[in-house]
């Protein structure tokens, strides 16, 4: 066996030596993998299914109204900012194209459903058929989850997408380096999920960690890490590359791309600190939720599993490599800090291969992992269920009806503006904003003063309707008083959709629709 070729100390437990279990022939094997890891993807997409028309969550609404009216203007994404990247936004956009809201869910169930066939595929570079079952089934159970808000479009499932191709990208170089396309591949797969939430560097770090780890293991000689880097080095630069093409024959500046992606965070990340204790809450119910739904369990097999791989060159770097995106997650949500379930998606590459890499050798930790997959699956049926009939993490159905008793009510030219935050209001009554910050933190970070909102409010941009779905003056913004004074001065209060108060301008006369009543504002 040559020095470039990665090996196990025994066969089976390396990307070289597929698991090969007693009492069953190859060609029966062979078909069982497609299918099970097929019905991991039908699991997944009907755990979607009850949410497929349901109105967006205020996340999704908000980036949907970015996408619809991207063009020139004043920061990266035309009159709106948000600090999400160029490729989410990309895909909110393919998503707007192929049908609008129902549009988007049907692109969140493809990136569902490549989550699963994905970890399928690296499960079975880990440990053969049973590698790619349990990693399967892991992915299954979070991409779809109304427990991590992931039933939706959510940012953070197309960036575990990217992160679990890019790690089987790496393990097919370490595997056959002379072929370095997959290097460059995993290059550029590591680097698109930085172009959709800037947290997302996992695929990045496996890749350093694998291939120094299999060099100094001896499975991979020191020429062909040289090689697997550099071709890794050339894939980042190729999306480099594509983005500075993109930014040359556009209207978009470097200036808006760095402050949108780098710069707002770092400012944002001490205003979240400052908040009146809502992020405390949410990590105590994030903690809530990772217990419950197999996280802490998973992680935990995963650590415990050191002594399963520490004599096996070829899983041994692998394993630290997942440690380490753990440890990364836990980094980003400290950085985030802002503590919301979808956080919990980051994770599930490392999560899943690591029932794929252990649960195959036996032993406690396969015990603790499969226990951890079995509370990860019933824990997704039940949240589903949960999230149709018990929404304890939300619904989107009241900020919907209000949208749409407002749609309802207005003439075609008509502008909305929400306290603070709601964007999937906006969405719902088929209107814009003339204020460029769709999300609270964003209000808090990048105009505190109301500044920005005071001028519009005076000027002929003024908002046709205002929601005041939370106090004017949450976390101090209107300490002046100015923002209600203004709402009582030129504004007339038209009625309470799902016990909201609404405000038309007084300058507008408009025939409003009947209200909406309980049901349509999903109280139970």
């Amino acid at each position: 066996m040559s020095a470039g070729t990665v090996r196990g100390t025994r066969t089976g437990e390396g990307p070289v030596g597929p698991e090969q279990p007693s009492g069953s022939s190859p060609s029966r094997r062979t078909l069982g993998v497609p299918l099970f890891v097929g019905l991991c993807a039908v699991f997944t997409v009907a755990l979607r299914l009850p949410y497929l028309t349901e109105p967006l969550v205020p996340d999704e609404a908000g980036l949907m109204i970015i996408a619809q009216h991207w063009s020139q203007g004043p920061f990266l994404y035309g009159d709106f900012f948000v600090g999400r990247g160029i490729m989410l936004v990309l895909l909110f956009v393919l998503g707007d194209v192929m049908g609008g809201a129902l549009g988007l869910r049907i692109l969140a169930c493809i990136f569902a459903v490549l989550m699963v066939l994905g970890s399928g595929w690296v499960g079975h570079l880990l440990r053969g058929p049973a590698g790619a079952r349990w990693a399967a089934l892991v992915a299954a159970s979070y991409s779809s989850t109304y427990a991590f808000s992931s039933e939706g479009m959510n940012e953070r499932l197309v960036g575990a997408v990217f992160v679990v191709t890019c790690c089987g990208l790496v393990l097919r170089a370490v595997r056959e380096p002379r072929r370095w396309l997959f290097a460059v591949g995993a290059g550029v797969m590591g680097t698109l999920p930085l172009l959709v939430v800037q947290s997302f560097a996992e695929g990045l770090l496996f890749a350093t960690i694998v291939i120094i780890g299999s060099w100094r293991a001896r499975t991979l000689a020191g020429a062909d890490a040289v090689r697997l880097f550099v071709g890794g080095l050339v894939g980042g630069l190729l999306v480099l590359a594509a983005l500075a093409v993109a930014i040359a024959t556009t209207w978009l500046t470097w200036s808006q791309l760095w402050f949108q992606m780098v710069a707002y965070r770092a400012i944002a990340n001490g205003i979240v600190g400052q908040d009146t204790g809502a992020p405390e809450r949410r990590f105590q119910v994030l903690m809530l939720i990772a217990l419950l739904t197999g996280v802490f369990v998973l992680a935990a097999g995963l650590v415990a599993g050191y002594p399963r791989v520490r004599r096996d060159r070829a899983l041994y770097p692998a394993w630290w490599a997942l440690v380490a995106m753990l440890g990364l997650w836990v980094l980003s949500m400290k950085a985030g800090g802002d503590w919301w379930a979808d956080y919990l998606l980051q994770p599930m590459p490392a999560l899943a291969l690591g029932a794929a890499m252990l649960i195959p050798s036996g032993g406690r930790a396969a015990i603790t992992l499969r226990a951890g997959v079995a509370i990860a699956v019933v824990s997704a049926v039940v949240a589903t269920w949960m999230g149709i009939y018990k929404p304890l993490l939300g619904t989107p159905l009241n900020e919907a009806a209000v949208g749409h008793w407002i749609d309802d009510s207005a003439e075609p030219a008509d502008t909305a503006f929400v306290t603070w935050g709601k964007a999937n209001i906006v969405y719902s009554a088929d209107r814009t904003s003339s204020y460029p910050y769709l999300w609270s933190l964003l209000t808090r970070t990048l105009d505190p003063d109301l500044e920005d909102l005071l001028t519009i409010m005076r000027g002929p941009d003024a908002p046709t309707w205002i929601v005041e779905w939370i106090d004017v003056n949450t976390w101090g913004l209107d300490d002046s008083g100015e923002l209600a004074q203004i709402i009582e001065a030129d504004y007339v209060l038209v009625g309470a959709p799902c016990d909201k108060p609404t405000y038309l301008l007084r300058s507008a006369q408009r025939t409003l629709a009947p209200l909406p009543d309980a049901a349509e504002c999903g109280y139970q």
